[in-house]
């Protein structure tokens, strides 16, 4: 007799990839406040530092920045930890994620914290693999979506967008203002 079936048991091992990339993709993400220091703490000039301590000091420069990148580890771990919503949540931590690991491989962060980066890589595209279907099928709507888009809402559609447009002018505005609050 067996104790689980072939799908039961790829569920139950995908859970635990989900909730164990979640859990410390949200500790990483919660962490980034404090996680690079104060700049004033970075004293040498510039090309005394390695690879590692001048990324952190980069990061340290603006908390904004790190705070940001933080919010939206949390954010795609969240998403992650939701059924409908997972597929969102691995392509946000994927962004992320191969940021990381080009910054880890290119200024020299220990190998712990890459091949960390690199393990939950790996099990967000076991997740996507077993979510295959899923993801093919909405790539093709989107196709079908831009053919609708074009034949039939042309200019509702032109008019969206230049409203979003319009409304991406403010962006910088609040990312200024983030900035600043975080800097002060």
């Amino acid at each position: 007799m067996k104790l689980f079936s072939r799908k039961e048991f790829i569920e139950l091992l995908e859970w635990v990839f989900v909730l164990y990339v979640a859990f410390h993709m949200s500790v990483y993400g919660a962490a980034k406040y404090i996680q690079f220091g104060d700049i004033n703490q970075y004293t040498q000039p510039l090309n005394s530092y390695k690879g590692m301590q001048l990324m952190w000091a980069f990061y340290a420069y603006s908390k904004a920045f790190a705070v940001i990148v933080g919010v939206f580890e949390i954010l795609g771990s969240i998403l992650l930890v939701f059924p409908k919503t997972r597929i969102l949540g691995g392509f946000i931590l994927t962004s992320i994620l191969i940021n990381i690991i080009l910054q880890d491989t290119f200024y020299g962060v220990h190998l712990g914290a890459l091949a960390d980066a690199v393990l939950y890589q790996i099990l967000i595209l076991i997740i996507f693999y077993w979510h295959r279907n899923q993801i093919l099928l909405a790539f093709s709507n989107l196709k079908l979506t831009n053919r609708l888009i074009l034949k039939n809402h042309f200019f509702k559609y032109i008019i969206t967008g230049v409203l979003i447009f319009i409304g991406l002018y403010y962006i910088p505005k609040i990312i200024i203002s983030i900035f600043n609050f975080f800097n002060t």
